[in-house]
């Protein structure tokens, strides 16, 4: 990948850790520009915000048209995340995992997996719940990436 980051992209529909992408941001004088769907919408958020029509993948389609080689972009969203790392694009969960290129034929096989048990049983099992040790994670990631890396805006 690349040694500079230029952009840091969230996908902050339903993004756990925006205040510690926010403080962390700070610490790199850099304004990080979360992307979510107007029914977020509020007077009260701090850093650059786009808010779009509500849409199942408008932030998603957002940010991989913007997303460059060399971002990082914030995102649960894991099918997003095996398009962005071909791009060069680093990846972060909210849980702190670094998403690697590598991860992708895993990723994918696990939605197949989900889809399937869902068209036959009708339910899937989701995470478990976030905690304070995802947050520690995200935490550690996200400065060990930034640190890694200079030019960010």
């Amino acid at each position: 990948m690349l040694n500079q980051i230029t952009n840091i992209w969230v996908d902050a529909d339903s993004c756990p850790v925006k205040e510690e992408i926010t403080e962390i941001s700070k610490l790199y004088s850099a304004v990080p520009k979360f992307i979510t769907t107007i029914n977020h919408f509020s007077l009260n958020l701090e850093g650059a915000w786009k808010f779009l029509d509500d849409g199942s993948q408008s932030v998603d389609i957002y940010i991989m048209n913007h997303a460059k080689p060399g971002d990082i972009v914030i995102s649960q969203d894991l099918s997003l995340a095996v398009l962005l790392t071909g791009r060069g694009v680093y990846v972060i969960t909210p849980r702190g995992k670094l998403i690697s290129e590598e991860d992708a034929e895993e990723i994918m096989f696990n939605k197949h997996l989900r889809q399937k048990t869902l068209k036959k049983k009708g339910k899937w099992k989701g995470p478990s719940s976030f905690t304070n040790k995802d947050r520690e994670a995200f935490r550690y990631v996200f400065k060990k990436t930034l640190a890694n890396n200079e030019g960010i805006q």
